[in-house]
């Protein structure tokens, strides 16, 4: 039987009273009130002028039982796309929703101070030039006012001309009857299989609605304060490990662990509602297996997430090490890893390729024989010195080489060139949970710009590696500063720094510098790949 969504109007006061009154409630999931001043005001604007501000977004859960802050067991509704706009129009009447807590909302309130001109109706932040002027009001002095015919001769006394009285008394009515604007309703209560889809079409302004985002609401609905008190709590320690790992990643993967499915909506209701400890057991496996996996990420140079610039590459391995405890090779699980990098293969959405290489590892008999499968449709080739030669270190696929190149420079114990620091690690030698790859170009920006090559300065070739917050700001080539900050060969040569002849040093030289690089470059990133898995290219 189909499902139809009901379809209401409520006017944003009573949206407000609902905020504030608890009838309405947010799941813990929920992100909070991100909108920006401007934003505010022209939610402000949009409403006096009665300019369409969308729907609002709820679902009726009848499992729900708990939302952000509170624990009362009383059913909700949630507020699944309008928690922006509700939390604004709360701002504007100074009423606060009782999901904030007083400081916070105190700060929000000092924070968003949104003014509308009682002549004009022009809506304007407050700053100096407004804030004693009579003519500009907060809109909550207008909205709360009980009698607008006193306000109004107040206001037209402060401005000392009683004739105003007329034209303010009709713009301080627009404004309050605002609030009496409806906004349509849409209220969804439908089963995991179907509420995503619905979410995606309906969904218009603020952040889209992922199948993994209401995965995550329904294990929030039915297992109480399991996601602030297990997984949230979790991904803030892996956060403070130097792995930031975003809810709906790590929800997939532990569906990938507990059912070996990747597309969310296959998910049984079961494993949702923790039956027979299911979801606790796949959680227990799936940090056990994260754990290894980001010692050994670690070891090999990848010392923060920021590092894996397609994080959904992850989980694959994630799996690997769960079914292949005992024979999970590391290297091996490594050079698929980076092969699927290279190829964008969990890109964008790809929740059916990523299924279809769980299959793979599911229906495997050991660990081996489920690398060789995944690799099956992962055959890049070497890399070419032509590839590397014209690659943008920060687009494309020049991202994956810049990537591979740093892992060999990491594996070489490369040191940053002006403060000797080893790279990715602190001056007290611990490594940087906070690191991420910091580029320095070899001939500076500035320099390439004064003979016409500007275009060229981001080639890979052109690139090496320093420590985040090293001074960076050089305007000589590189022979020049080499020699000025006594640069050892033997840091150059970690770096790949073509030595034999040092005119590739200077400006005049830089295609063939450029040339002689990439060819280094391709030679040590095909042989730490072959290194990993070295019988891989004759199976």
């Amino acid at each position: 039987m189909a499902y139809k969504p009901g379809i209401g109007q409520e006017p944003i006061y009573r949206l407000i009273e609902k905020a504030v009154d608890g009838k309405i409630d947010l799941p813990e999931i929920q992100r909070g009130f991100v909108w920006t001043k401007h934003q505010v005001q022209e939610l402000l604007d949009s409403i006096i002028k009665r300019y369409p501000l969308g729907s609002i977004l709820v679902w009726d859960i009848g499992n729900y039982t708990q939302g952000k802050h509170v624990n009362e067991r009383v059913a909700k509704d949630w507020i699944v796309d309008g928690q922006q706009r509700i939390t604004a129009f709360c701002l504007l009447a100074r009423k606060k929703p009782y999901w904030f807590e007083i400081d916070k909302w105190n700060e929000n309130i000092d924070k968003y101070k949104v003014k509308v001109n009682i002549l004009t109706l022009d809506v304007a932040l407050e700053s100096s030039a407004i804030k004693n002027d009579p003519k500009w009001m907060y809109p909550y002095e207008i909205f709360n006012a009980e009698n607008l015919a006193s306000l109004a001769e107040e206001c037209s006394k402060n401005l000392n001309d009683p004739k105003l009285f007329a034209k303010i008394y009709d713009n301080l009515n627009k404004i309050k009857d605002s609030l009496n604007i409806e906004l349509p309703i849409i209220k969804i209560s439908t089963s995991l299989e179907d509420v995503a889809t619905i979410f995606e079409r309906i969904n218009s302004a603020g952040t889209r609605v992922k199948q993994a985002d209401i995965t995550l609401a329904y294990v929030a609905a039915y297992n109480q304060s399991w996601v602030r008190e297990k997984l949230m709590k979790y991904l803030h320690d892996l956060e403070d490990e130097g792995f930031d790992l975003d809810p709906t990643l790590l929800v997939r993967a532990l569906a990938v662990v507990g059912e070996g499915k990747a597309i969310l909506k296959e998910v049984s209701d079961d494993f949702l509602k923790n039956k027979n400890n299911t979801l606790d057991n796949a959680f227990d496996d799936l940090k056990n297996s994260l754990f290894t996996i980001i010692n050994d990420f670690r070891a090999i140079g990848i010392l923060t997430s920021d590092i894996i610039f397609a994080k959904n590459t992850i989980i694959p391995l994630i799996y690997l090490k769960h079914i292949f405890k005992n024979t999970f090779d590391f290297n091996k699980g490594l050079y698929f890893f980076l092969m699927a990098l290279w190829a964008g293969r969990y890109s964008g959405s790809a929740e059916t390729t990523l299924q279809e290489d769980v299959n793979k590892i599911k229906k495997s008999t050991d660990f081996d024989s489920a690398i060789r499968k995944l690799l099956e449709d992962l055959k890049m080739g070497a890399i070419t010195v032509s590839q590397v030669r014209n690659a943008i270190h920060y687009q494309g696929e020049g991202r994956f080489f810049k990537l591979l190149l740093y892992l060999v420079i990491f594996k070489k114990g490369a040191r940053d060139w002006f403060n000797g620091v080893r790279i990715g690690f602190t001056k007290q030698n611990e490594v940087n949970k906070n690191f991420n790859i910091e580029e320095h170009h070899i001939f500076p920006k500035s320099l390439l710009r004064s003979v016409d090559k500007l275009e060229e300065a981001d080639l890979l070739p052109n690139i090496a590696f320093i420590n985040p917050g090293t001074n960076k700001k050089f305007r000589d080539q590189p022979i020049t500063y080499i020699q000025k900050y006594n640069i050892s060969k033997d840091e150059l040569t970690k770096q790949l720094i073509p030595l034999e002849n040092e005119e590739l040093l200077k400006l005049q030289n830089y295609e063939q510098f450029l040339d002689k690089r990439a060819e280094l470059i391709a030679q040590e990133l095909n042989r730490y790949l072959k290194d990993l898995y070295p019988s891989y290219e004759y199976e």
